[in-house]
């Protein structure tokens, strides 16, 4: 389901397309605007928690973060603004909201869209899948057996160490159970049978929602281009 959302590139550059409609409001009423720039951060998938024993040894409990570079310089700082020109972009937000440029991005709250629909129909079935509970169940046992305490009865993550070295030392024995128990992307994999099968019905839905998002980021690209910014930053 994830080609049905924009990429980590892509969104940076939907969102400073976004950004640059936003600045051009605000300068068309006398204020001068100074852009941030930047990149974008996003989380390793963890729904099932940790799965990888490289990033358990590296991060311990907390998602990897992946960073997306951004099509513009960051400034190390942003100049101060007047109290007019703050209420000026307040507006200007709200007038621009999304310019026509879709917010598709997994996990927005309030999100009804077709691909939420069948990401959260899948997790449904998977939770009463007869082979993840069977996995589940062993994986339990095994922590149970190794002295850690689960953060929930249906949680992936654990009661707080106390230190980072604690939480290391909890996240992999958490991802060597998971492969005693049959591997670690397991869960993954069922999930990712479910969401197959929920697709096939909404493949019509599915095919017009990934015409929306190409033509979302290529006006995106539009817009980027207008206002400067290099096509090799695109």
């Amino acid at each position: 389901m994830s080609s049905y959302w924009y990429s980590d590139r892509e969104n940076v550059i939907v969102n400073t397309a976004v950004a640059f409609l936003i600045y051009d409001c605000v300068e068309e009423a006398g204020f001068t605007v100074a852009p941030w720039g930047g990149g974008g951060k996003a989380l390793q998938d963890y729904r099932y928690g940790q799965w990888s024993r490289s990033l358990a040894a590296r991060n311990g409990a907390m998602p990897e973060i992946r960073v997306s570079p951004g099509v513009m310089d960051q400034q190390p700082e942003r100049p101060a603004l007047s109290a007019q020109q703050q209420e000026m972009e307040v507006k200007c937000t709200s007038s621009v909201g999304r310019a026509g440029l879709p917010e598709l991005l997994e996990g927005l709250a309030g999100d009804t869209s077709i691909q939420n629909q069948v990401v959260q129909i899948s997790v449904a079935l998977t939770d009463r899948d007869p082979e993840y509970l069977a996995y589940r169940s062993t994986w339990e046992d095994c922590v149970e057996a190794k002295g850690l305490k689960l953060a929930a009865a249906d949680s992936w993550s654990f009661q707080d160490g106390s230190s980072k070295e604690d939480e290391i030392r909890t996240a992999l024995i958490d991802v060597d159970c998971k492969e005693a128990s049959g591997g670690a992307r397991i869960p993954y994999d069922i999930l990712a049978q479910y969401q197959a099968a929920q697709m096939k019905n909404h493949q019509a839905e599915l095919n017009a929602l990934a015409e929306e998002k190409t033509a979302a980021v290529e006006r995106a690209r539009r817009i980027l281009r207008d206002h400067g910014v290099a096509d090799a930053r695109l």
